[in-house]
């Protein structure tokens, strides 16, 4: 009797075992992209629905209000947060702007200039295909707003690509070896010429110019 009693004694009431807690996966819920705390930078996994991404630490989350609030104010993540202003700001001043329709109509005039130079085509020909342009390309208001006949056209050629063309030249003549092939006449009007031709080879289009 006495040593079971002693036993008893010994062994005393047992101690409950702590129940587990458990945890419930929640879903990412929209409201949270109104929240002035997340709504800058949080979204959804469009892969899994039970986490978020944090666009700024390109991170994966357990969508979690807690989780995503703890992750909000970490080190890490407010480092990002204060460097994208900056970021975005220099985006910004080197974006491209949108062009007018007179800009592009301008653009086009030129190219158009170009490819008659290129291809040794009578500037007459401007004289009639800038009225037919319009009939081709009934829906481009670029073709409609084209005015360049055959003088415009050989302005263009003189004023603008000569002088962009002999820009260019001269500064490869300054980097590469060259040799000149010079030519002296007198036209039918008496007036004395003298054609000048260089060769030399163009690093950037690789061949001999």
């Amino acid at each position: 009797m006495n040593n079971s009693s002693d036993d008893s004694d010994q062994s005393g009431p047992s101690t409950p075992k702590k129940a587990k807690k458990i945890h419930y996966k929640q879903k990412f819920r929209d409201e949270w992209l109104k929240d002035n705390s997340f709504k800058t930078w949080l979204k959804r996994d469009p892969k899994d629905p039970y986490r978020a991404v944090c666009v700024m630490c390109d991170a994966k989350l357990i969508a979690d209000r807690v989780v995503i609030k703890i992750h909000g104010e970490g080190a890490k993540h407010v480092k990002r947060t204060t460097a994208a202003p900056a970021q975005s700001s220099i985006a910004t001043a080197f974006e491209k702007v949108k062009q007018s329709d007179d800009d592009k109509c301008k653009a086009s005039e030129i190219k158009l200039a170009a490819f008659m130079a290129e291809h040794k085509i009578s500037m007459r020909v401007m004289d009639h295909l800038v009225d037919l342009l319009p009939t081709m390309f009934p829906d481009s208001q670029i073709a409609k707003n084209m005015k360049m006949k055959r003088t415009k056209c050989q302005a263009i050629i003189n004023n603008i690509l000569g002088e962009s063309e002999k820009q260019d030249l001269c500064a490869d003549l300054k980097e590469q070896k060259f040799s000149l092939m010079i030519d002296e006449s007198t036209d039918i009007g008496a007036v004395k010429t003298m054609c000048v031709v260089v060769r030399y080879y163009c690093a950037l289009k690789r061949s001999n110019c």
